[in-house]
């Protein structure tokens, strides 16, 4: 995700099948999979590499969103595979299972940093002058 200029990672998905989704994933069957995906959450740049973070960074600067999310995986070379970036992405928060537990620092960061761009762009609108608004009747 990328929230104010700052990219955070959410989740890594590890599948068998070629078109992967988190829900669809291997993930709540694989331990191993938890356990990557635990250390990606945990040092995004040393997971991807320098080679992807810089990509990712790029793809930040040129979408220019304040919100933003990204779907990508990791070509052997360490090249960043773009799937998917757009401002629609949704931030699901992992369900009760003890499984999930080393995933919702990630999540709650990252929906900390929402509010707090929320927020920001919200005092900063109330700070700016406003101009009156156009009146319907005259």
């Amino acid at each position: 995700m990328m929230i104010g200029g700052q990219i955070y990672p959410l989740h890594l998905a590890i599948s068998q099948k070629w078109k992967v989704h988190y829900f669809t994933s291997d993930m709540a069957d694989k331990p191993d999979h938890r356990a990557e995906e635990a250390l990606f959450l945990g040092d995004m740049r040393a997971a991807l590499g320098d080679t992807a973070l810089t990509a990712l960074e790029h793809i930040r600067d040129e979408l220019g969103l304040d919100y933003a999310g990204v779907d990508f995986g990791l070509a052997p070379n360490g090249d960043l595979l773009l799937f998917e970036a757009n401002a629609a992405m949704v931030i699901a928060v992992p369900d009760t299972d003890e499984r999930w537990a080393y995933r919702r620092t990630a999540v709650s960061s990252i929906i900390g940093a929402v509010v707090a761009m929320i927020m920001q762009k919200s005092t900063a609108a109330q700070r700016s002058p406003r101009h009156p608004a156009p009146s319907l009747f005259g």
